[in-house]
C-alpha cells in the first residue's frame, strides 16, 4: 500500500498507479519492468495494475507477508564487524546474484522469476515470502537483457553445478520489520564492556524497544477507541481476497497514515507494519475526524520515547 522513500513523503500505491497511467497515456515507454523489494510489496499492485499498460511487475512478497533481510550480522557470510546490519534482502540478492553470472541475452524474465521464487519461498517454510507477478505477464517471455543490459563477461555462459548450488542456497533471514532491532542488538553485543560505546549502544537498543512498544500500544488504543476492544484483532488481521485492492478509500488511508506519523512523531519503518490496520479502518467506513482524534489521544497518552 505504501513504498517507503529514503527522504520526503512515502509513496502510496494509488499515487504510483496514477503516475504510471499518465506515463502510459503519454506513450513515455514501450514496455516496463518493475522490481519492488518491500514488506507486503504485493499490496502495491494487487488489484491495481492493469494488464493493458504493458508493465510487468515482480514483488518480493505478496500483499500480506514480510520481506526478509539477509547477509545479516552473525550469519555466513557475515557483514564486516563495523556495520552490524543486514546487507541485503533475500528477494533482491536472489535476482541480482542470478544476473551477475547468467548470460542475460539468453535468460528470460520468467526463467529468472522461477529461480528467485524458489529461493525466496524457502520451500514455503515459516519465515519466507512468495514472489509475485503482476500486470502483463507475457513480457516475462522476453530476455532480461532487454531491460537490464548484460555483462559481456557472461556471454555464452554455461551453468556449473557450483553456480546452481549458490543460487539455490538460502542464507539466514530476518523479518525486515525487525532489521533495525537486530542492528542495535548486535551493536550493543559487540561493544566493549564498560565502554562509552556500550552505554550508547544500550540506550539505542532500549530506545528502539520503547519506540516499538509505543507504536504497538498506540495502534491498539486507536482501534479500541474507534471500534471497541473486541474489534482490534479484526482490524489488525483482516486480509482482502486476492485480486482486490487492499484499500477502498485512498484519501482516508493517506490521512490516517500521515496523521499517525505526525502525531506519534515516528521516523521508524516499524510503523509500516500497521498499514493494513489503517486500510481496514478506512474500509470499514471510519469517520476520519473521529479516527484522527483517536490518533492524537493515543499518541499523547502512550508518550513516545524522547
Amino acid at each position: 500500500m505504501i513504498i517507503g522513500m529514503p527522504s520526503g513523503v512515502d509513496l502510496t500505491a494509488k499515487d504510483l498507479m496514477n503516475t504510471l497511467k499518465k506515463k502510459h497515456a503519454a506513450k513515455n515507454y514501450k514496455s516496463m519492468v518493475i522490481y519492488v523489494e518491500a514488506c507486503e510489496s504485493g499490496s502495491i499492485f494487487e488489484g491495481l495494475l492493469p494488464k493493458n499498460m504493458n508493465i510487468y511487475a515482480i514483488t518480493a512478497a505478496n500483499a500480506n507477508e514480510s520481506s526478509w533481510g539477509t547477509y545479516c550480522p552473525g550469519d555466513f557470510p557475515s557483514p564486516p564487524s563495523d556495520l552490524d546490519t543486514c546487507l541485503g534482502d533475500l528477494f533482491s540478492i536472489s535476482w541480482m546474484e542470478d544476473s551477475d553470472i547468467h548470460d542475460l541475452r539468453k535468460e528470460t524474465l520468467d526463467q529468472q522469476y522461477q529461480l528467485v521464487r524458489r529461493r525466496t519461498a524457502v520451500d514455503d517454510m515459516v519465515g519466507a515470502s512468495h514472489v509475485m507477478q503482476y500486470g502483463n505477464k507475457t513480457i516475462a517471455k522476453q530476455f532480461v537483457f532487454n531491460y537490464m543490459g548484460a555483462n559481456p563477461k557472461n556471454d555464452y555462459y554455461s551453468p556449473s553445478s557450483d553456480d546452481d548450488s549458490s543460487l539455490t542456497t538460502t542464507p539466514s533471514i530476518v523479518s525486515q520489520h525487525d532489521a533495525t532491532l537486530l542492528h542495535f542488538w548486535h551493536k550493543f553485543r559487540n561493544a566493549p564492556e564498560g565502554s562509552p560505546k556500550k552505554t550508547e549502544a544500550h540506550k539505542q537498543l532500549m530506545d528502539e524497544l520503547s519506540l516499538r512498544k509505543h507504536i504497538d500500544e498506540s495502534v491498539n488504543q486507536i482501534i479500541s477507541v474507534v471500534f471497541g476492544q473486541e474489534k482490534v484483532p479484526e482490524m489488525l488481521n483482516t486480509v482482502q481476497s486476492a485480486g482486490n485492492p487492499l484499500v477502498h478509500d485512498w484519501d482516508c488511508f493517506k490521512m490516517l497514515v500521515n496523521s499517525f506519523k505526525k502525531q506519534c512523531g515516528s521516523t521508524s519503518r516499524y510503523e509500516m507494519k500497521y498499514s493494513r490496520a489503517f486500510a481496514n479502518m478506512c474500509n470499514a467506513g471510519v469517520h476520519i475526524n473521529h479516527a484522527t482524534q483517536a490518533i492524537t489521544q493515543a499518541c499523547s497518552t502512550n508518550s513516545p520515547p524522547p
